[in-house]
């Protein structure tokens, strides 16, 4: 302060008794506003931190969902050329699948035979969860095709396949 004064002030500037008083008051309430704001600053910084962890998580949430439903989408279109269904029903209590879990979520599709839109194969799924009863749809109709190609290739071979 002493020579921000001698500087500015140039030549007028004519020391006289100084008191350390006014710097000390000036030095102790930076100290206590100190005080006060670290600890608020990190209060606000933490709770700030948790609050975007948790909008992070649902919006991870969301996307995956969302790119769940495209995939078996994309999945199902592939699989089924003439068509498919879905319909997805969700039970509050839950019906047990067949592991014994229980499951929230029946999943009924429908390949369709052809542009007609007659049914060729329905079949419904259980799982926990929306993203799950999809994967297990897509997981179904890829068993479908595994069988079919089975039996082609039964029948090309000269084997009797009988149709039930």
């Amino acid at each position: 302060m002493l020579t921000s004064a001698v500087q500015f002030g140039g030549l007028r500037f004519h020391p006289g008794q100084v008191s350390l008083i006014g710097p000390l008051i000036v030095v102790a309430f930076v100290i206590c506003v100190g005080a006060i704001a670290v600890p608020l600053l990190g209060l606000a910084i933490s709770s700030s931190r948790g609050a975007l962890r948790t909008w992070r998580g649902r919006r991870r949430r969301v996307r995956a969902a969302a790119s769940a439903e495209m995939r078996a989408r994309a999945m199902m279109s592939e699989l089924c050329p003439h068509g498919w269904r879905a319909q997805i029903t969700m039970f509050a209590a839950g019906e047990e699948d067949e592991h014994g879990r229980r499951a929230h979520v029946a999943l009924d599709w429908t390949e369709l035979r052809d542009e007609s839109g007659r049914p060729a194969v329905m079949r419904r799924v259980w799982a926990p969860t929306i993203g799950e009863a999809l994967d297990a749809m897509v997981a179904d109709r890829r068993t479908d095709e595994t069988l079919e190609q089975i039996e082609q290739g039964a029948v090309a071979d000269g084997a009797l396949w009988p149709d039930l």
